[in-house]
């Protein structure tokens, strides 16, 4: 469980393309893919944090989840994830969360939901959490260099990274940006 997610957002889907400022080569993710999802029941807690707030509210939200959980007879089904909605001016609109084996149907401020089926970019990046944004960029750069357009709300999944016993260079967090179909449907 993240206890320092990075402090950035992925860029806006309506953003465009970003500068071409040439990020070194070992930030771009390392392996890629277009994907078809399938939806993905979630428990999640979403808030409007202060950027320099993100790594509090993860590991709250993550333990007030997984706490939630315990207390419904409800099992985890994999590794926590942080969905990005938007910047307002308040902050980053953020969700943090657990999927679920079974249904839930929420506890308080925990909420049940989804993360949707539908086409998306999937990379993972082997790292410090320092080095998401840039692999955002890159990963953002790559979907429109092959004709896709980015879609709204992606979300990351944190496989390996705060509290495991490896070093930062081996954490590995799964970067998920869907797609808006084009007319051909992918």
């Amino acid at each position: 469980v993240p206890a320092d997610p990075h402090q950035v957002s992925p860029p806006a889907a309506d953003a465009g393309p970003p500068a071409d400022t040439g990020p070194p080569a070992d930030t771009g993710p390392p392996e890629f893919a277009f994907v078809e999802l399938e939806t993905v029941r979630v428990a999640y807690i979403r808030s409007i944090v202060a950027a320099e707030d993100v790594p509090e509210f993860m590991a709250d939200a993550l333990g007030m989840v997984a706490d939630a959980l315990r207390r419904a007879g409800v099992h985890a089904a994999g590794p926590p994830f942080a969905r990005y909605f938007a910047m307002t001016d308040d902050g980053l609109d953020v969700a943090a969360g657990l999927p679920v084996a079974e249904p839930f149907v929420g506890a308080g401020v925990v909420h049940p939901g989804e993360l949707p089926a539908g086409p998306a970019a999937v990379a993972t990046f082997l790292g410090p959490f320092e080095g998401l944004e840039a692999a955002w960029i890159a990963l953002r750069r790559r979907i429109v260099e092959l004709g896709r357009t980015p879609g709204d709300d992606p979300w990351e999944v944190y496989f390996i990274g705060p509290g495991c016993e490896v070093v930062e260079a081996e954490w590995r967090t799964e970067l998920v940006w869907p797609l808006v179909s084009d007319s051909a449907g992918r």
